[in-house]
């Protein structure tokens, strides 16, 4: 059991946030272990084969794949704002210290070092641009073309615990994060296996980072040098390879774009994360909308300077056929 003591400046101090990096990571871990994995298969499918067997990615597979239970923590730095940019993140990955590189690389291989890291090891800025490299490529060829999709997924889990955050405060939102998480007098507990230790946060706060990969686990960083962060699987995951498909009469009674927002919309959404899950554009999303509330198949809800919208009971209906 994992667990972590939240002082009053830790919990003002907790943020959501998602990660470009992170998904990098996870991602990876998902192609050496697909059975573990399974809601992910349509995507291992495309891109195990070929990821596995690249020269290319030979650096990044040993950092990811290769380790155990522990991953080197620089591959992933907290993000620093909502909702970072791969490019924002590949840099912080580039700039850190040489002494950080070589303290995780100790930590996580002892003296198993992999002999295709060792030039990392006794160089690290001068060789953390060809591991950054590697990132870039591999985001290039498996992230990127599904990036819209999953970053509309992240964004509406994180709307969602914000909000219940907000609403129901921290003793009912943490233990929905998964099965494994619980909160009970100031303290977040995670039960996992190979996890057993226990931090104060000192006043550093909290990063609550939702992942598409991470399913069906928690991770958690909160040693130092590095901001607490904890990874979750986001809700919404099954839907990401396999989006069900609106009654089949229904798209030329109210329009394909409509059916599809009715989809989306099982979980509460904001017009921009529609927009970036359906490919429509903003501008249609929101005229859609209007017509779909209009007819008491969508409601809209106010959350401070923010709107959702999610499908009503009669929209349900209409779904099902």
């Amino acid at each position: 059991m994992l667990k972590m003591a939240l002082s009053l400046t830790d919990l003002a101090s907790v943020r959501f946030a998602i990660s470009p990096a992170w998904e990098v990571v996870a991602s990876l871990r998902v192609l050496r272990d697909p059975g573990a994995h399974a809601v992910h298969l349509p995507w291992v499918t495309r891109h195990r084969a070929r990821v596995l067997a690249s020269p290319d990615l030979r650096q990044l597979r040993d950092l990811v794949i290769a380790p155990g239970r522990h991953l080197p923590g620089f591959l992933a730095p907290a993000p620093h704002s909502p909702v970072a940019e791969p490019e924002a993140e590949f840099a912080a990955v580039r700039e850190t210290p040489a002494t950080v590189v070589r303290e995780e690389l100790a930590a996580v291989y002892g003296d198993r070092l992999p002999a295709s890291l060792s030039d990392l090891r006794r160089a690290p800025r001068r060789n953390l641009p060809m591991i950054v490299g590697q990132m870039r490529t591999y985001w290039g060829l498996t992230l990127a073309p599904y990036w819209g999709r999953i970053r509309g997924i992240l964004e509406a889990d994180v709307m969602f615990r914000a909000r219940r955050l907000a609403d129901d405060g921290p003793h009912r939102m943490f233990p929905e994060l998964d099965p494994a998480v619980s909160w009970s007098d100031d303290v977040l507990s995670v039960d996992r296996p190979n996890l057993d230790r226990d931090y104060e946060l000192g006043g550093r706060g909290l990063v609550l980072v939702p992942s598409l990969f991470a399913w069906p686990n928690v991770f958690v960083k909160a040693s130092e040098p590095w901001a607490p962060v904890l990874r979750y699987p986001t809700r919404g995951v099954g839907s990401m390879w396999h989006t069900p498909s609106p009654a089949p009469d229904l798209a030329p009674v109210i329009g394909q774009a409509r059916a599809a927002l009715l989809v989306e919309l099982a979980t509460a959404s904001t017009t921009t994360s529609l927009a970036r899950r359906t490919g429509l554009t903003p501008s249609g999303v929101s005229a859609h909308l209007a017509r779909l509330v209009t007819a008491g198949l969508v409601a809209r809800h106010r959350a401070g300077r923010l709107v959702f919208y999610v499908r009503t009971p009669r929209g349900d209906a209409l779904l099902r056929g």
